[in-house]
Order: structure tokens, then sequence, then C-alpha cells
């Protein structure tokens, strides 16, 4: 993974007090026509409202994209815009819906047709239809910005190639899993991308000749605001040979030099039966296991209105190939064949730790997690992974390609997760300090799987990986990818897997800086300083969190069990109510608004709700995510921890 490049200036604070006291006015005098109740924070990166939440208004029977885009178009000055402004928004065409019937609506700002980097408005819905508030980000443009690009869209791609290929000799990295990483090299001295497909409109989205790299090269033009100027630039989208990486990355396009003003890596380091590990070689040996598993023998409850079909076969045919996950043999085409004993195809690999083994348990751990977060509300229409849609919603084509390498990867792990419909590409190699392969561990493959999730379900399954690009927002990646990994894995147990990594580093102690348990020390305070300038560090944090929620919700309850449940079910509500590019403050928030959303739609009864509610913003308090904390957007500066309780807790 290339060092990345962020031209952004995040320290000039715009979310000044003249600036609340600006919008509050304009909120207060729209709110006699549109029931505005307040401006809750401003991005000081951006100055405009992080959150702004409205009271019940009357409902109507107006489709909900339309009432989204009106709502922005009439409240425009609530959101930063001048009078004279273009008000411009494209909407994703995907309705997200969570389990207490909250919807969201993601909005994609735009200039002239031309889309702005990673600002998307989301407007949220109650169950109702009636809107509710919008979270997220939108950014004030100047008047007269040129749209047309000085180079042109040959020279950007060559430039944008020219970096990703040829990484610097002085970098040395190590991955996630402590391990080297080799820089990968790309002979681009002959390339010249050729234009295979070019549409006619302001943006200019061009499919571009892959040439000497893994798939074809997408490209269209960008606003890029830098604060507080704003750039014209081309959007590079870039697979690096054999999947090994993938990279987004912005080249300028307002002048007739290129210069790299973005660039930052998109992968994420992460009727049948096989005998598999359930967990890892030490932990559980070997076991017979139905593809696919019975739904008694998930951790998750079953929804209602769940497709009676579900869960459908695991395999196409007689080999690790399905609907859900295709597995093979690292990049060819090699996968498992099973053997047909009494109706039923057999996986069952001669040798326990061989390439068959990683095949099999590769596809079985990637097909366990697409059932389970498909019934915690991960499915077709939220854009999760499947060749075929049964129900028509979201977009087909897109099943886990999983590779399960005989040697090391890149990276030792790593899952790349484009936009609904192309299909996700995981990698799993082997540590070569321990000779453990990570196909053989839960900790890995689910670790993986979920940054798969998280990418589709922030900000919208078309804005996948785009999503999570912020350094916070990078860090919670991390952070839920531990936090699932390990909390599936506790389900049902006296003692907790409080580190992870540890059976495929052979090393007690995991792969994380610090354990967790009660006793995690650190919290939001400490983002931005010391170790803290790291995702996956950052991402301590925020595992850290999620689980000790998930203490407190089952301490409450005297139910474990019920405590992981309910604390999944907030969770991933909460990442459908996520603006794009969230902070940790903006997932606090959508996690308390999800968990409102199951009192009000009655999954919760008002008893529990009451004491839920309060021993998760008890540990949001505890972790320095309280009332008052605060945060220059989903950056690493302007970090305020707070300690304490909404004043009706």
């Amino acid at each position: 993974m290339r060092l990345s490049v962020d031209t952004r200036n995040f320290d000039t604070n715009r979310a000044t007090t003249a600036r609340m006291n600006e919008l509050s006015q304009v909120a207060d005098s729209l709110s006699e026509e549109t029931p505005i109740l307040r401006v809750i924070a401003l991005n000081s990166f951006t100055g405009t409202p992080n959150s702004v939440l409205l009271n019940d208004g009357p409902g109507t029977e107006e489709p909900l994209i339309e009432q989204a885009l009106t709502f922005v178009a009439q409240t425009s000055a609530v959101f930063g815009f001048a009078p004279s402004e273009p008000v411009e928004f494209v909407p994703d065409p995907t309705i997200v819906t969570n389990s207490s019937k909250n919807k969201t609506v993601h909005l994609q700002q735009t200039y002239h047709g031309i889309p702005v980097f990673q600002m998307v408005r989301t407007v949220l819905f109650s169950p109702s239809n009636t809107v509710s508030g919008a979270v997220g980000d939108n950014v004030n443009l100047p008047s007269g910005i040129d749209i047309a690009p000085q180079i042109n869209i040959i020279q950007a791609v060559i430039a944008a190639a020219q970096y990703v290929a040829n990484p610097n000799e002085t970098e040395v990295m190590i991955d996630g899993w402590g391990e080297p990483m080799i820089p990968i090299r790309v002979d681009v001295s002959d390339y010249t991308p050729q234009v295979l497909v070019a549409f006619p409109m302001p943006s200019q989205p061009t499919v571009l000749d892959k040439g000497p790299f893994a798939d074809l090269i997408s490209a269209h033009l960008v606003l890029f605001y830098q604060n507080p100027e704003t750039r014209l630039g081309w959007y590079i989208r870039i697979t690096l040979p054999d999947y090994q990486d993938q990279y987004e990355v912005i080249v300028s396009a307002d002048r007739t030099e290129s210069e790299i003003l973005y660039c930052q890596s998109l992968m994420r380091t992460v009727l049948a039966e096989g005998n598999v590990y359930k967990e890892n070689p030490s932990t559980t040996p070997r076991q017979m296991i139905p593809f696919p598993q019975n739904l008694n023998d998930y951790p998750v409850s079953q929804p209602t209105g769940l497709d009676p079909q579900f869960p459908r076969h695991w395999c196409n045919n007689d080999n690790c190939i399905g609907n859900n996950t295709i597995a093979t043999l690292g990049n060819s085409s090699t996968t498992l064949q099973g053997i047909i004993q009494n109706g039923k195809v057999v996986f069952d690999p001669a040798n326990s730790i061989g390439d068959d083994q990683k095949i099999l348990n590769i596809f079985y751990f990637c097909n366990y997690m697409h059932d389970f977060f498909y019934m915690l509300g991960f499915d077709e229409a939220a854009g999760n992974f499947q060749e075929v849609n049964y129900t028509g919603k979201g977009s087909a084509g897109d099943p886990v390609q999983a590779l399960a390498h005989s040697g090391t990867v890149n990276g030792t792990a790593n899952m790349s997760s484009p936009q609904d419909g192309r299909r996700p590409v995981m990698n799993m190699g082997l540590v070569a300090s321990t000779g453990r392969h990570t196909a053989f561990d839960a900790d890995v493959v689910f670790h993986e799987f979920t940054h798969g999730v998280t990418n589709r379900l922030v900000g919208g399954r078309m804005n996948s990986p785009m999503g999570l690009q912020q350094p916070q927002s990078r860090g919670m990646g991390e952070g839920w990818s531990d936090y699932f990994a390990l909390t599936i894995q506790n389900f049902g147990k006296s003692v907790e897997k409080v580190v992870t990594g540890d059976w495929v580093l052979n090393n007690s102690n995991g792969i994380r800086g610090l354990k967790y348990d009660s006793n995690f020390p650190d919290h939001f305070g400490k983002i931005g300083a010391g170790r803290y300038n790291e995702e996956h560090n950052i991402g301590e944090i925020w595992c850290a969190t999620l689980m000790e929620m998930n203490r407190k919700i089952g301490e409450t309850l005297e139910s474990k069990d019920l405590g992981h449940k309910i604390g999944w079910q907030i969770v991933i509500d909460g990442l459908k109510l996520s603006p794009s590019n969230p902070s940790f403050l903006d997932e606090r928030d959508a996690i308390i608004k999800a968990l409102d959303g199951l009192n009000i739609s009655g999954i919760l009864n008002g008893g529990d709700y009451i004491k839920i509610k309060k021993v998760v913003w008890t540990t949001f308090a505890k972790f320095g995510m309280g009332i008052n904390a605060d945060c220059i957007g989903a950056s690493l500066n302007g970090i305020v921890a707070d300690f304490n309780l909404p004043t009706d807790l």
C-alpha cells in the first residue's frame, strides 16, 4: 500500500460561533413553514451542518426521493447555501430501510453536473415516511467555477498510473498483521491508455483499457474542496495486478501540469456439507457443517418478513462456487470439487492444512457471514454480495471472489468492495512468520468480510467504498471489523475473546496494542495523538467502545447473548442511518437513533429501551463521546472528549 495523499486543509476552522448563530437563525425563520427543530453541530471543515433535526411533520404521498430533493431545496439556507448558489444533488436510487422501518435517501452534491468529492447529504425518514432530519456534508461553492479541464483524461490516467505503479524506494511499510509489505511495482513505461467508452455528460465519465493493471480503469471529473480553494480534478480508479490493491486517485485538471491531489487505497486490510474449522485449528477441530447452515445455528434472531427460501443453497454445483461466494486457489480458476454421497455434495479434504482446505474454509466463512449479515439487514436491497438477486432489488452480479492463496499476499489479508453490482475481491494469504494461513482463522476472514459490509452500507451501496475514506471513518472501518469478528465468536460463551489475530500470529496478545476488555484505557480524546494517528489503532477505540456497549446491554438485561443481538442490530441499523465519511460522533448519534427506532417500532418495550439507552450513552461517555464531545468532521483535528451524559439521563 502506497503512502496516502490528501491535500485538503483541515486546520482552518469554519465552525465558528458566528456561523452557528447565522444558520440557527435561518432555521428559526423557516420553522413556521418547515418543522425544523435545530441545527445540531457544524462541520469545521465545511462550515455546514453535520446534522439538522426536524419535528414530525405531516405525512405525504410524494415518493421519498422527491421528498428528499424538495426538502434540501426548500431549506437550502439552513445547509449554508447562499441565495444565488446552485443547490444541486443527485439521488442514489436505492432507498435504505433498517429494521425499525426508518429510511434514508443519499444525495450526492454536484455542480453543473460534476460531483463534489465526498459531499453526500443523507436525508432521514421516519417509519411514516416523513422527513426527520438530515446528516452528512455539503459545501458552499464559489460561482463561476471553470469546469473545462486543462488536461485530458489520457494525461490524467498516465499521471495516476505512474504514481501508484512506482512506490518510493524509501517507503518501509508494515501491514496490519505485522508483516512487511513489499512495494508493488508495475511497468507502465509503454502504457498509453485507450478510451473504450466515454459518455457525453458534464462529468465526462470514461472507461479505459486496463493495460498492465487488473481491471478496466474508470474516470470522471470531480470538484475537490480543499478549504478554502475548490479544485477541478479527474477522479480515477486503478486496480493493481492480481487485485493486490486498488486506489482512488484525484489528479488536478484545472492546471496544465498534473498534480496528485488525493490518493487512498480502497482495499480493506479485511445441498452440501463441508469439514471446516469454525474458528481456527487450535480452538476448534474440523467439523462437518451443512451448507447452508441451519438458521437456528446462527446467533442472530430471524427477522420478520424473511424470504421463505432463505438461506438458499451455497453451492451451484459440486464445487465451491455459489451465488454468494466464488472460492478459488489464488488467482487461478482452481476450486475444490466435492464428492456426491447419498445425494449430497461432501467436501472433506484429506490434508487438513492443504490448499483444498484453504479454499473450503474461506468458502464456508464467507457464506456464513453472508447469511449472518443478511438477517441483520444487509440484504439485496442494501447492496449485499450475490450473483443473482432473487428479490430483484439492488444490483446483481457481485458474489465475493474469495481467493485463498497458497503463499503470502501483499497485506497478508485484504478485501476490496466496489459499488453494488461489481464483485468484491478477498485475498487470504500465509503469515510468513508463523506459517499459519489466514483462510483458517475466523478473526481474519470475518474482519475482512465486515469491511465489505460497512463499505456498502455507509453512504449507500453505490458510494462504496468512498463512504469510509476520511481518517476517523477508516478507523471505524477497522473497529467494526474487529467488533463483529470477536463478538460473533463470543456468542454463547462464558469467557470472552478480547484479542484478535492471536492464532494466526501464534501470539496470545494478538495483533492489536490493547485487549478489548472493560479495562481498555483509552478514549476518543486520544485520537490524533501518539499511536492514534493510524487507522487500525484508531479502530481499537471504536471496537472497544462497541464491545463494552454489548457487555453493558447484556448485563442490564441479564443476558450476554441478548446484549450481542441488540448491539449488532443497532450497529447495522446505525450504519444505514450514517452519513458518508462519518466521524465517531456521527456514528454515536446514528446508533442512538437506531435504538430509538427499535422502541418506536415496538421491537423493544419501553422499560428495556430506557435502561438500554442509558447504558449505551454511559458507554459512549466512558469512552469520551459524551454529549459535549466535538471534532472537525471525520478528520483527526479538533478532537474534544467529553464524559458527560445528556441531562435527561
